[in-house]
């Protein structure tokens, strides 16, 4: 048995992640060369994504999992070798391969240890009998994986001698040593095997859950080295592996032939001892030390609800330490507020690396759509090219998870609504292949997206006639473009002539809207008739823990998100006597629309005339406005806090925090803001 029955489910549960990241990494380079050519590196890396599955799927026994899977290697393994070329026809096939890779280890990791269920099972069959047309191996494949081995090879390569250093941590992963050995047999016969029992320390300082194992293996094989590394490729992190090629020299076997049989030794051979010894060399005896390094690794998995409740606790810490300050302030103890500054600064030190913990980058989304990409424009019969730059730019793990949604919306849309046909596009003198990108990058304090398409654009006639046929506005209304593009995120609007399952069904685009507001962001279209569109959406960089600026207008405080803020200055007598009664100023030669903070909230307690009115001048996207409050209070470490139902339909408000003195702040949803100006401007913000 290779795990303790009650180890088996978390060790599939860690496999699950590993696998997942293979298949990614198959599907991708799949589609790479459909795209652009099939390199040995990409093959490879199919075959390789493959190889690694199918072997640590038999060491959880997942024995559905490894008989599929090995027939789709068998087909790798001739395309690999050249004995078979990869067609269209073949990557899809193997695309669908991978989806039900993916979905046998989700039905295993979700304690389903037995036979696949019904579904799975016919799916499985289905895929066999189409992998089976471009077998060249088959039954002849596996009698030749039965043959004994030969020496004799092209890579000149006899076997391999081995050192294996297991990581003491190995027995509180669930892994069992003794399995990797075994299956070490699939790849070749062991000769020669021995334990290295300096390795081992005294009783008295002997933990039972550590794991002092080091071995050293002597391996006949013909197999590469990467395919011997392959059978440690589950545990590589927590290993020390290291593997001598031994040659295969002619002479040396006419030499040993007038020699008597060497005795087969259970002692480690002169290069691996000699290995070994070099190794230890610095560290004398100290085993503990090597071990320290044996377990090092670059990265590390975290449960995404462990690094949630970590920032939750830092932001309980970063209003708790607002409300120490404000108390020190009331003491006027100079010793005292330093050393709360000193604490506080280490507070946002310790906040600014959790949160980058928690920042990945968009460009892994990104790459999840070249399938879908692939998969509808096929279906739809077009030709799209999908480009994607600025793959690179971090955004908060929550607000990734939540935006995949919309984002499939919206491509979906533009491959069924917006790109033509190659047809069409070659009689409109357009390059039959149609161009879709995926953009990301930093404005003004918020990570911007784009979806773009070279396709039909909008057509802003048929929009307009199709909202007053369904009465979303009347039949004398006056919009601007921008208004009209926009009714197209209305519920239940719809301008597509044919219900299809891709699109058309006048669901989707008003939960784009919602779902992108619900995140704090915005979402705007530019589009032109024949030429293409553009959806751009602004998003917060988190939705945990802000910079912010603290304000006052009448008995309310506001936070306004500090990357937005641009410059402040006062709204002076000057400024308002120009203004003729118009919400804008001159501002250094441009006009600049402003918004009256307390005449938008309705703000209860009556202006005391002794307060001076400032303007905060915030940006969102290319877009400057000003805000108009009474006091200016200053940087503030915001955490947000959720708005409850009942207010959630609050205009212009993003969420909430708590102050030092434990008021509550109204957080400003700028975005929303600059809506309400352009539609008090008839759009000309």
């Amino acid at each position: 048995m290779f795990f303790a029955d009650d180890q088996l489910q978390a060790a599939i549960a860690g496999f699950k992640d590993e696998a997942i990241e293979l298949l990614d990494n198959m599907e991708a380079a799949l589609l790479e060369i459909q795209e652009s050519g099939a390199t040995s590196d990409r093959i490879n890396a199919v075959f390789r994504a493959a190889h690694t599955i199918k072997g640590s799927g038999g060491m959880l026994k997942l024995q559905g999992l490894v008989d599929f899977t090995h027939i789709a290697e068998n087909v790798l393994d001739d395309v690999r070798n050249g004995r078979m070329e990869m067609s269209d026809e073949m990557i899809d096939i193997l695309l669908s391969s991978k989806d039900h890779m993916q979905n046998m280890v989700m039905f295993y990791s979700g304690g389903n240890l037995g036979a696949l269920s019904s579904e799975l099972e016919e799916v499985n069959n289905r895929l066999i009998n189409e992998l089976s047309k471009f077998s060249l191996g088959g039954l002849s494949q596996k009698k030749e994986e039965s043959k004994p081995q030969d020496d004799s090879n092209d890579t000149g390569i006899a076997g391999y001698e081995i050192r294996v250093d297991f990581g003491k941590e190995i027995f509180k992963l669930g892994m069992d040593p003794s399995n990797f050995i075994r299956f070490l047999k699939t790849v070749g016969e062991i000769e020669e095997f021995s334990l290295d029992i300096d390795a081992i320390p005294t009783f008295s300082e002997l933990e039972p859950q550590e794991c002092f194992i080091s071995t050293f293996i002597k391996l006949k094989s013909n197999k590469s080295e990467d395919e011997v590394r392959e059978v440690f490729e589950f545990i590589k992190d927590d290993i020390k592996l290291k593997i001598i090629p031994l040659q295969n020299s002619k002479k040396e076997e006419a030499k040993s032939d007038n020699q008597p049989p060497k005795e087969v030794s259970s002692k480690p051979s002169a290069p691996a001892k000699k290995a070994a010894q070099n190794e230890t060399k610095e560290s004398g005896k100290n085993q503990k030390s090597s071990e320290a390094g044996m377990v090092t690794t670059s990265t590390i998995r975290v449960d995404s609800e462990k690094i949630d409740s970590l920032i939750n606790l830092i932001g309980e810490m970063v209003i708790a330490n607002a409300n120490v300050v404000q108390k020190a302030s009331e003491l006027d103890s100079d010793d005292l507020m330093e050393s709360i500054s000193i604490v506080s600064h280490m507070i946002e030190e310790v906040r600014e690396s959790a949160m980058k913990i928690r920042m990945v980058q968009i460009g892994e989304t990104f790459n999840k759509f070249k399938r879908i990409v692939h998969d509808v424009s096929k279906k739809l019969d077009k030709d799209v090219e999908l480009v994607i730059n600025g793959g690179e730019t971090e955004l908060d793990k929550t607000i990734i998870e939540k935006l995949n949604d919309p984002l499939v919306h919206i491509v979906r849309n533009a491959l069924d609504h917006g790109i033509e046909t190659p047809n069409e596009r070659y009689e409109k003198g357009k390059n039959p292949k149609g161009r879709l990108e995926l953009n990301a990058f930093h404005d003004a304090g918020t990570i911007a997206i784009e979806i773009k398409d070279d396709g039909k654009g909008l057509d802003e006639e048929r929009i307009l006639a199709k909202a007053i046929e369904k009465g979303i506005v009347p039949e004398d209304a006056k919009l601007s473009q921008k208004e009209i593009f926009n009714l197209i995120f209305e519920p239940g609007f719809s301008t597509a002539s044919q219900i299809t399952d891709i699109s058309g069904r006048g669901v989707g685009m008003d939960v784009v809207r919602r779902n992108i507001e619900a995140l704090r962001g915005n979402i705007d279209i530019r589009s032109e008739l024949d030429k293409g569109s553009t959806f751009s959406i602004h998003l917060p960089l988190t939705l945990a823990i802000i910079d912010g600026f603290l304000t006052r207008v009448g008995a309310t405080h506001y936070v306004i998100p500090l990357d937005m803020v641009l410059e402040c200055l006062e709204l002076t007598k000057e400024h308002q006597d120009k203004m003729n009664g118009n919400s804008y100023i001159n501002l250094r030669g441009s006009i600049l629309p402003i918004l009256y903070l307390r005449e938008f909230f309705g703000e209860l307690k009556p202006k005391d005339e002794s307060d001076r009115e400032n303007i905060i001048v915030v940006q969102v996207g290319d877009i400057k406005f000003g805000l108009v409050v009474e006091e200016l209070l200053g940087e503030f470490q915001t955490v947000i806090k959720p708005l409850g139902k009942i207010y959630r339909g609050v205009r212009g408000v993003g969420g909430a925090t708590i102050l030092g003195s434990g008021e509550i702040a109204l957080i400003i949803d700028v975005p929303m803001l600059n809506h309400a100006i352009e539609s008090s401007l008839g759009g000309a913000a």
